[in-house]
């Protein structure tokens, strides 16, 4: 029969489903269901199997748009496509945001970690922000469909550090996606999205800050004294907590004065170190292989957590009165004193650890006379201000090497 939109209209259900066929494309119909419901339906032969498609309910396109999809679909199958039920079925199969990124994390950080380019922390901190709010905003949406548009929305009441955070992993994630081909290349969908500014944080610990600090640190020692001894450390050698906690006693010569520091954020380096942190270390028990430790924790042995060593500092830090200050601090403060001193550019980057672009710092180097003598002078200075005193006189490190052992 000729279908027309009256026909269709009129068309009543019985008792079974039921079929309307049109003279004028062949393969198109209408199936109406017991219930009444009505769809624009295609029969088809692919590989010589007949199939039949749903095309689109009544409601949704005119007969005429029905017959232009019909013939379009046709041709396509002619032409050796993929015929609508495997497209529909590609489609409910289409990896989501979701599966994405449980593989992310089941498959692409491990080995990251394995290879050291990655490592543990940041992967909790990554979980934390796609669990958070990656998930819940395009976790159920396939990957291939995910816009620009999409990513704005999710960040758009996120604090400006957050959204920066988010969004770097998205683009991170959705990179990995399309490496995956489980999207077109360079759809990137965080990509061009602007980034907030970020106001640098530039909090630097003053001589009487140091003196209070050191106080609170002094009566917060017989509750945490593995926390404390971690902070204090921190303060003398302006080193990054994280490599202060993973320290091991394999790691340390006392007779050179240094510490072997094999994993840090530019690789691996020896770092000087000054008498206050030699004597610090020299005071701390051994309990196990980590320096500074609690001893068990989990069923095994392991160093004081960053989650407690950030929360002793801030106890103390509210005891002090100084409750703005934050564990980071403590190095800043070391850098800028070294930087005061007119220290050049290649001195601070081996007193702290820090990459440049002309080196990777991926070698052990052992530090020169200059960086020796602004680690001992900053951990002296820093020292006596913890303990509400002037400095005294520094003596050099090559001078009173024979003494320390």
């Amino acid at each position: 029969m000729n279908l027309t939109e009256r026909t269709i209209r009129d068309a009543q259900p019985g008792p079974k489903q039921r079929f309307l066929w049109d003279a004028q494309v062949k393969g198109l119909g209408v199936r109406i269901t017991p219930a009444g419901s009505k769809a624009y339906v295609l029969d088809y032969r692919m590989h010589g199997r007949r199939r039949r498609g749903v095309l689109a309910r009544v409601s949704e396109i005119s007969l005429r748009e029905a017959r232009q999809r019909a013939g379009a679909e046709l041709a396509r199958i002619r032409a050796g496509e993929s015929d609508p039920l495997t497209r529909r079925q590609e489609a409910r199969e289409a990896p989501t945001v979701n599966g994405g990124i449980d593989r992310f994390f089941g498959e692409h950080a491990p080995a990251r970690i394995a290879t050291e380019r990655l490592t543990e922390r940041t992967v909790r901190e990554y979980r934390w922000q796609a669990d958070r709010h990656i998930r819940p905003a395009l976790g159920k949406r396939r990957i291939e469909d995910v816009t620009r548009h999409d990513v704005a929305r999710m960040v758009r009441d996120i604090s400006p550090v957050a959204r920066n955070r988010i969004l770097a992993l998205a683009s991170r994630l959705f990179t990995l996606f399309e490496h995956w081909e489980l999207r077109p290349q360079h759809t990137n969908p965080a990509r061009g999205i602007e980034r907030s500014v970020e106001e640098p944080r530039d909090r630097v610990l003053s001589p009487s800050e140091l003196a209070a600090l050191g106080d609170a640190l002094a009566r917060a020692e017989e509750a945490k004294p593995a926390p404390v001894a971690a902070i204090r450390f921190a303060a003398l050698t302006g080193l990054r907590i994280s490599e202060v906690l993973g320290m091991q006693w394999a790691h340390v010569q006392p007779e050179n004065g240094a510490v072997v520091l094999p994993k840090t954020k530019t690789g691996r380096r020896v770092h000087g170190l000054p008498a206050a942190a030699l004597e610090l270390l020299a005071s701390l028990p051994r309990i196990n292989e980590w320096v500074f430790t609690t001893g068990v924790r989990a069923g095994r042995e392991a160093p004081v957590s960053y989650k407690t060593a950030r929360g002793v500092f801030a106890a103390v830090a509210a005891d002090a009165g100084v409750p703005d200050a934050r564990l980071h601090d403590l190095r800043r403060t070391v850098m800028t004193r070294a930087a005061g001193s007119g220290l050049g550019a290649h001195v601070l980057r081996d007193l702290l650890g820090h990459k440049t672009t002309a080196m990777a710092d991926r070698y052990v180097r052992h530090a020169g006379a200059a960086v020796r003598d602004a680690q001992e002078t900053i951990g002296a200075t820093i020292a006596a201000q913890l303990g509400g005193a002037q400095p005294a006189d520094v003596v050099s490190l090559d001078a009173r090497r024979g003494a320390v052992r």
